[in-house]
């Protein structure tokens, strides 16, 4: 969408030449009270030296000039100023010209026209200052970041969605240039998009820009952004044209579409995932019914001998491991279907605790305002990690989850202080295999995959079994 403007829309003291040279109070009254006396003086001189016939033509041209800097400049007292200078012109004039009632009558008209241009002239400022306060309104509550800047790259404007984005006031960035609006994005100065509106368009050959219509977009990722972990941005910008079509700036704004950016490719790894998990607890459950119908065969043959009972113990080992498998088909039968979404990990891991039997074993969670992009799985990944410290054979009496910030991402951290992990053991902890740690590990591991977490075990054997939980610096916030 191109913005059709010239000085209208933008700040008076940027947009306009002349209200830049003179953007001082001070400046604008010096100038408009020279010119008034001039012209004043002027006017007195010519009737001094007896020649008022000489300023009969236009006498009252000299003094519209500070009448109309004047109601321009301050259109509020424009009037009350083109007033008292048409008095002042006109007693000026009665007193010092001669004895003549018809060219006295020619003062009231000539004072009329001084307080006629005033009005118009207040009137059209004002009508435009108007218009300027609506279209910096306009910018000001834009949704998207956005900054316009004029002919020289100089910024005009800078609303406040991104100030929130950068954290840098506006106050900061007006009539600032020499691309310092790239330093809150790229922490050094280059050309954006609205550099290259300015130049007519980008290079043929760049891949990375997009025009649709008067539009050019492009996507890049900004490292400043997000307290410096960076952030996948959307660029579009558009010309600013006079009412002659001349391009007199460009505005630019800026979205933030890293959780979109996120969530397309944690659906590209859903489809792969969907199939590997698939095709495991198809051979799994496949195992296990062949091992029971291998104990059904073995029972019919030997149901009359005592160890028959170890047979039946047999079978409901299957059973149950079926009855297992068959829950975490239903489980995860979804995956993939639901999008990743910003979850609370205080409450998920609340509500997986409130799930499971924790005995004499007590959970301490200091979680609290953090929120990871995630699979809506994600409460089934602390299922299997506290299941995975509630066996038995842990000796566990303790479990707490906590986080910590680092350069890389956030720590998601689930230790206790039961046996632990064998080191051996470690390497293939989130492999699939038929008994052992990996059927819920093996999961949990590919539930995190989804959005590019990564899982590791760092404990020390004897001590306790401690997984960290790396979030991408992208992934997680604190609210």
């Amino acid at each position: 969408m191109q913005a059709k403007t010239a000085t209208a829309g933008l700040p008076m003291n940027v947009g306009n030449p002349l209200a830049m040279s003179f953007s001082s109070t001070q400046n604008r009254i010096a100038i408009i009270a020279g010119l008034t006396v001039l012209a004043l003086g002027g006017n007195l001189l010519g009737l001094i030296l007896g020649a008022p016939e000489g300023l009969l033509p236009l006498p009252a041209l000299p003094l519209s000039i500070p009448i109309i800097l004047a109601s321009y400049w301050y259109p509020r007292r424009g009037l009350l100023f083109s007033a008292f200078l048409a008095v002042a012109y006109a007693v000026t004039v009665f007193l010092l010209s001669p004895p003549d009632t018809q060219f006295a009558l020619t003062i009231l008209p000539r004072a009329v026209f001084l307080i006629l241009v005033g009005g118009v002239v207040a009137l059209l400022s004002t009508r435009l200052r108007e218009s300027e306060q609506q279209m910096n309104e306009i910018i000001e509550f834009l949704p998207d970041a956005t900054f316009a800047i004029d002919r020289e790259g100089k910024i005009i404007a800078w609303n406040h969605a991104i100030e929130e984005m950068t954290g840098v006031k506006k106050d900061a960035m007006l009539n600032r240039g020499d691309h310092e609006y790239a330093i809150p994005f790229y922490g050094e100065r280059r050309a954006l998009l609205a550099d290259l509106i300015l130049q007519g368009g980008p290079d043929a050959g760049n891949p990375s820009i997009r025009r649709e219509g008067s539009t050019l977009v492009s996507e890049a990722s900004a490292p400043c952004l997000r307290n410096g972990r960076g952030a996948h941005i959307r660029f579009a910008a558009t010309a600013l044209l006079d009412r002659s079509g001349r391009v007199t700036g460009a505005i630019e704004s800026i979205r933030d579409i890293s959780d979109e950016v996120m969530m397309e490719a944690a659906l590209q790894n859903a489809g792969r995932q969907l199939n590997t998990l698939s095709g495991i607890l198809r051979t799994d459950l496949s195992n296990r019914l062949a091992v029971l119908y291998g104990h059904l065969s073995l029972g019919v043959m030997k149901f009359d001998d005592p160890e028959i009972l170890s047979f039946i113990d047999d079978l409901n080992d299957a059973a149950n491991g079926i009855r297992r498998q068959i829950e975490i088909s239903r489980e995860f039968r979804d995956i993939g279907t639901s999008p990743p979404a910003w979850i609370g990990v205080q409450q998920t891991v609340r509500n997986a605790a409130s799930a499971l039997a924790f005995g004499n074993v007590s959970l301490e969670a200091w979680t609290e305002r953090l929120e990871v992009f995630a699979d809506p799985h994600l409460g089934t990944v602390f299922t299997h990690l506290f299941e995975n410290s509630l066996a038995p054979a842990t000796g566990a009496t303790r479990i707490v989850v906590t986080y910590h910030l680092r350069p890389e991402g956030c720590a998601i951290i689930v230790e206790d202080d039961g046996a632990g992990i064998p080191d051996t053991e470690k390497e293939g902890l989130f492999v699939q295999k038929p008994e052992g740690y990996g059927h819920g590990l093996f999961l949990t591991h590919e539930i995190l995959a989804i959005t590019g977490i990564a899982i590791h075990e760092t404990g020390t054997f004897g001590t306790g079994a401690r997984f960290e939980i790396l979030v991408p610096s992208e992934g997680y916030r604190i609210v």
